[in-house]
């Protein structure tokens, strides 16, 4: 099995299936034991196809007398593959992604359809110029949404609540995410962690727990994986966590309530801000991904933390008013993090126009459980008004005995902040803090 062959059966899956692109990644890589090299070629070519979907599409109506949604659906992954060869890796001869995807036909589709994909892809590379020319010139959302692969509404949402659609997306698109390790304080320091590492991961400390690496290596093959010195976290997640520590619940033993907890990093976080006191109750809809969190738990020596299966919209009585903080990290559309997950890209706005009713249930629900002078936090990792400021806004006109509360962050505004790629260097995400009246 050869990466190029893989990466169009996988992608090809993974469209057919519904399935993110990140579990179709890891099982292809098991499957086909791709290492080292192959394991790069086939791990760029995949999530590249996926990301500049969009891109290739436009590249494919001009290049193609047949329309995509007309072509058979191996077909157009041959050709995107393709073509993201061409135009996005520059390490690999046009004729290379030309005669590759041929022979790839031969294999995967019929038998017409193998000159179809030879002359699409030869017609492209003699005109790779122009293409790129002609995508540079487009103008207004639809040449933002073309030049960066991000649908049109999408697009337009960021230029209506922002005024910034392309700077926002252009920071995207820019360089790959680098991995970012939480330090597990209770056990060692950030430094006395970096300096244990190799010096080839070309690790530095950010701000006072994480440790970015400039490397790409698997996690459990890092130092510390199998003692609990680190588990991953993405310095957005870490500034919201930091809203809800040992001093801003001002208790020895505090209660707290994770609301959304899975997949766990902000509990995890937040255990160790709270050095491992109280009781962090650590809430999901899905039974099986708390494993997730208790697996964490176990492995990172953390005892406070209690898991519950639990509806974010349906809270637990019992509960009711204990909570010195509660964080309430709702499901959103993850508009910030498409960097990350390029499968967000292709949702529909109808996927996402229902959101903010079912973000607002959750906080006010969620809001239950703060007692007299405690406080929620409520965040999401993405950048739509609808989904952040407007749902705070209605949250606190609805509920009185709540105010909006400094955060400590540079730029915030009536208790809340919007962080963004461009302007802060980290993932698109929103926070707001508020506090109920009373002691």
């Amino acid at each position: 099995m050869t990466p190029r062959l893989a990466a169009v059966l996988s992608l090809n899956s993974a469209i057919k299936n519904g399935k993110f692109i990140n579990l179709e990644l890891d099982s292809a890589i098991k499957k086909y034991g791709f290492t080292d090299k192959d394991k790069s070629f086939f791990t760029r070519l995949l999530y590249g196809t996926v990301e500049k979907k969009i891109t290739l599409d436009y590249i494919f109506a001009l290049v193609s007398d047949v329309k995509a949604e007309k072509t058979d659906p191996l077909v157009l992954c041959t050709v995107e593959t393709g073509l993201y060869q061409i135009f996005y890796m520059d390490r690999v001869p046009d004729f290379s992604a030309c005669d590759e995807s041929a022979e790839i036909a031969k294999k995967v589709c019929k038998k017409s359809a193998v000159g179809f994909v030879n002359a699409v892809l030869r017609n492209a590379a003699r005109k790779k110029e122009e293409i790129i020319n002609k995508i540079e010139n487009l103008e207004g959302i639809k040449g933002i949404s073309v030049k960066y692969s991000v649908p049109e509404w999408m697009c337009s949402s960021l230029e209506n609540d922002y005024a910034c659609a392309e700077e926002i997306v252009k920071a995207f698109s820019k360089t790959a995410p680098k991995l970012t390790l939480r330090v597990n304080t209770l056990k060692i320091t950030a430094k006395e962690f970096c300096s244990a590492l190799p010096e080839e991961y070309g690790a530095k400390i950010i701000g006072k727990t994480l440790v970015e690496l400039q490397k790409s290596v698997p996690i459990n093959e890092i130092y510390g994986f199998d003692d609990g010195l680190f588990f991953v976290q993405d310095a957005s997640s870490a500034l919201c966590a930091s809203l809800i520590s040992k001093d801003s619940v001002k208790s020895e033993n505090p209660v707290i309530i994770d609301t959304c907890a899975c997949p766990g990093g902000k509990t995890f976080d937040i255990a160790m801000q709270t050095e491992n006191k109280g009781r962090i109750y650590s809430f999901d809809l899905h039974k099986n991904r708390l494993s997730l969190i208790e697996k964490g738990t176990e492995r990172l020596g953390i005892t406070s933390v209690i898991t519950d299966v639990n509806d974010a919209r349906t809270p637990k009585e019992e509960l009711y008013e204990c909570a010195d903080a509660v964080l309430c990290d709702v499901p959103c559309s993850g508009l910030g993090i498409i960097a990350k997950k390029p499968d967000i890209r292709y949702k529909s706005l109808s996927d996402v126009e229902k959101l903010p009713e079912i973000q607002l249930e959750i906080l006010k629900n969620s809001a239950k459980y703060v007692k007299k002078g405690g406080f929620i936090v409520y965040s999401t990792c993405t950048l739509r008004k609808a989904e952040n400021e407007d749902v705070v806004k209605a949250f606190l006109a609805d509920n009185k005995d709540f105010s909006a509360a400094e955060l400590g962050f540079p730029g915030e505004k009536e208790g809340t902040k919007t962080f963004f790629p461009h302007t802060d260097g980290t993932d698109g995400f929103f926070v707001s803090k508020m506090i109920r009246k009373g002691k």
